[in-house]
């Protein structure tokens, strides 16, 4: 039994920095913790590499497992993970985890220094936690109003010492603990938040709350056995975990990091070859769109719905091509993806106004058989297309040519965009799309001045400037 904690830190590392939001069972209840009133309180050894004094902790002092947060508080992402932790935490037994914050305020949110002072400030009165919730719960506020006022609510609403917190909102010592949080962040390798280290083992990004359940589970068992067994002590269980587990969270984030940027880098998508659902002007637009795409798919035709959208809204500008890369081997979703193909064959517009079609049925009609492939057919006919080329040579070569483009690109998942070469993964927010739409727009749109071209020797230059620039390869 003497290695229990080697084979589990193996393990939890794995789990931990690479593939935690596969996880989506949630652990069994554990009743057998004590409560506070039934143990005396251990004085836990604080680890020197990530260390939890000087911040402000949310849980039980001497629990068995620390979940440390990089945050921001105007990140939307940040918000949504401190939901998630409150329901998280509001499941443990009493004396398994705490929760410890720590500041690192981005440089492209311009309030997010100020809101991060003004937790501070709130936490020299006691009520750090409670102005961390208002801080995320009022973030639209925050964003759109005047954010000293809104702050000044806040204060009011908590029923702070407004003088003092005026005060402490500008002292140099609550500025300089930000600096601190923001030097380890630094230190220990962030390239974005939010961020977590559950006993020293990195989860990136805002997970369902199966993740943090799972995890927090498994370090929990972990610690329990490696004390039971005499490997560490009760009061070193935080600090030893992150000596094990730290390294080689690390070496996740390293590799975790070679990857974003090895996806950030401009891909060269095929965007004029024919016989594929397309709307938007060739010859105009500033920005192309390539979206792989799966019928029946919620979440893909959503991002359908969203990028029609936003052609929509800026019809000159925005062209977007649909790629199709099926989720399943179903076989009404794969006569509905070949019909797809055989009704863009000779008119790519006659195959949007099909997908547009398929993207209104309810999701509930990909279960109906042989009464939606009766549909398909007379829609196809409507749109004067022989339903005899569904299964014809074309349509099959069509459909096999995009999820050979799809593996040429590593498109692993659905949906997935890319937005003048951009890759998007995943269902974005049309807001977030909308921003980035902007400036691919706002750079092309320079490209095509300076150049004087315009259509596919436009989108060739975009995507060999991209390909040009510091890093790309």
């Amino acid at each position: 039994m003497r290695h229990r904690f080697e084979f589990r830190r193996g393990f939890l590392t794995l789990a931990l920095s690479l593939t935690l939001a596969a996880c989506g069972t949630t652990p069994p209840a554990d009743t057998q913790e004590q409560s506070a009133a039934e143990r005396p309180t251990i004085e836990m050894v604080d680890s020197e590499l990530l260390p939890v004094e000087g911040s402000p902790v949310r849980g039980a002092p001497d629990a068995w497992v620390t979940v440390v947060v990089f945050g921001d508080f105007q990140c939307p992402f940040c918000g949504r993970l401190a939901a998630t932790l409150d329901q998280v935490m509001a499941e443990q037994p009493e004396g398994r985890a705490r929760v410890v914050f720590k500041h690192v305020p981005l440089d492209s949110h311009p309030h997010a220094r100020l809101l991060a002072q003004a937790s501070e400030a709130a936490r020299e009165q006691g009520k750090f936690w409670e102005m961390h919730d208002l801080l995320f719960d009022n973030a639209a506020e925050l964003r759109e109003g005047d954010p000293q006022a809104e702050l000044r609510r806040l204060a009011n609403a908590l029923e702070l010492d407004m003088q003092r917190f005026e005060r402490d909102l500008a002292d140099s010592e609550v500025a300089e603990r930000i600096a601190r949080d923001e030097a380890l962040a630094e230190e220990l390798g962030l390239s974005a938040v939010p961020a977590v280290y559950i006993n020293g083992g990195y989860i990136p990004g805002a997970q369902p709350p199966a993740v943090y359940m799972r995890a927090i589970y498994d370090v929990g068992e972990a610690t329990r056995g490696a004390v039971d067994d005499g490997e560490m002590k009760r009061e070193e269980v935080y600090a030893h975990s992150v000596r094990a587990l730290l390294p080689r969270s690390r070496q996740a984030q390293a590799a975790q990091a070679e990857h974003e940027s090895a996806q950030a880098r401009a891909s060269r998508v095929p965007m004029y070859h024919p016989g594929r659902p397309v709307i938007g002007d060739d010859e105009q637009a500033l920005v192309q769109i390539a979206h792989f795409h799966s019928l029946g798919s919620e979440p893909s035709v959503e991002m359908h719905r969203r990028l029609a959208e936003l052609q929509a809204g800026d019809p000159q500008r925005v062209r977007v091509v649909t790629f199709q890369l099926p989720h399943s081997d179903d076989e009404v979703l794969a006569f509905a993806h070949r019909a797809l193909a055989a009704a863009s064959l000779d008119d790519s517009s006659r195959g949007q106004r099909f997908l547009g079609w398929l993207a209104e049925l309810p999701e509930d009609a990909w279960s109906q058989g042989p009464e939606l492939l009766e549909r398909m057919d007379e829609k196809l006919r409507e749109l004067g297309v022989d339903p005899a080329q569904v299964n014809a040579e074309e349509s099959r070569a069509r459909l096999d040519a995009d999820q050979r483009l799809a593996i040429e690109l590593d498109v692993v998942g659905i949906p997935t965009a890319f937005i003048n070469g951009q890759r998007v993964v995943g269902l974005a927010p049309l807001e977030d799309l909308q921003r980035l739409v902007d400036e691919k727009a706002a750079i092309a749109e320079r490209v095509a001045q300076v150049r004087n071209i315009s259509g596919r020797e436009l989108y060739e230059a975009i995507l060999n400037a991209a390909e040009q620039q510091p890093g790309a390869r």
